[in-house]
């Protein structure tokens, strides 16, 4: 492992694996509930793609309270008591049933991260803190990114929120992972108008709010729609025209 030394903390990185990424695409294709494949992937081939990323989280206002104390951030989105009083309607309201319909858990993200590379995860807070900090952000924040944007937690869904997120923040390994993801489900479905949404989903991402430096618990109490709109997100209709019309299997290792 590497360090890179530019206009932003030190943060590890290592060489660029095609190799290594391929096979951790076949792996994720073969099962897509598997997700040590995805973290595989990104660590196969975000490189030094994440030092922008680094500069523009430890220069923001959000970013350094997150360095200083990342607690915060999470335990807000542990308070179940306090997001259910916000009410119905709101983004709270709506996180707390994507968590449930999914069964899901607020740091559950962060957790499979941590299994799935123990001694990677020790080093970063030990030598990275400010990588550190950033990594456990995002992964608390990909649950909150899925309600804003409506892409669900099917193949389609991740895959375009894969795409949304790489161009959004310019993670090297989003971004070609849900290109790749995209490419194999139109291959799977060619009813699909995979193109199309794939393309939606990268306006979106230049058009909207960067979500590297926003605090999105902020917008927890506000309605749903009030929330996207101040981050300028509009979810594509037509991701939600196709999943709702459609009957047939998914793609990319249909299992279940």
């Amino acid at each position: 492992m590497t360090e890179q030394h530019a206009a932003c903390p030190p943060y590890p990185w290592e060489p660029f694996n095609p190799i290594r990424a391929w096979n951790a695409f076949w792996g994720l294709v073969g099962d897509r509930d598997d997700t040590r494949y995805v973290f595989e992937f990104f660590r196969a081939v975000n490189g030094q793609s994440m030092g922008g990323i680094l500069g523009r989280f430890v220069n923001s206002e959000f970013g350094r309270s997150q360095i200083e104390d990342r607690t915060r951030f999470a335990n807000k989105l542990l308070d179940r008591e306090t997001l259910k009083s916000y009410g119905r309607g709101t983004f709270a309201a709506a996180y707390l049933h994507y968590l449930d319909t999914e069964n899901l858990a607020p740091l559950g993200v962060h957790v499979a991260a941590v299994e799935n590379a123990p001694e990677l995860y020790a080093q970063l807070e030990r030598e990275y803190p400010e990588f550190a900090a950033m990594t456990y952000t995002f992964h608390l924040a990909h649950d909150l990114h899925h309600v804003l944007t409506g892409y669900g937690r099917d193949p389609l869904g991740e895959a375009l929120l894969l795409t949304y997120n790489g161009n959004q923040s310019g993670t090297r390994g989003s971004r070609l992972l849900g290109m790749f993801a995209g490419l194999r489900i139109r291959s799977e479905i060619w009813q699909w108008p995979v193109g199309r949404m794939m393309a939606n989903a990268r306006k979106m991402a230049r058009e909207s709010t960067d979500m590297v430096v926003t605090d999105l618990t902020e917008l927890l109490p506000l309605p749903l729609e009030e929330a996207r709109q101040r981050l300028n997100i509009q979810p594509d209709p037509l991701y939600r025209e196709v999943r709702d019309s459609w009957t047939g299997p998914e793609p990319v290792s249909a299992k279940a």
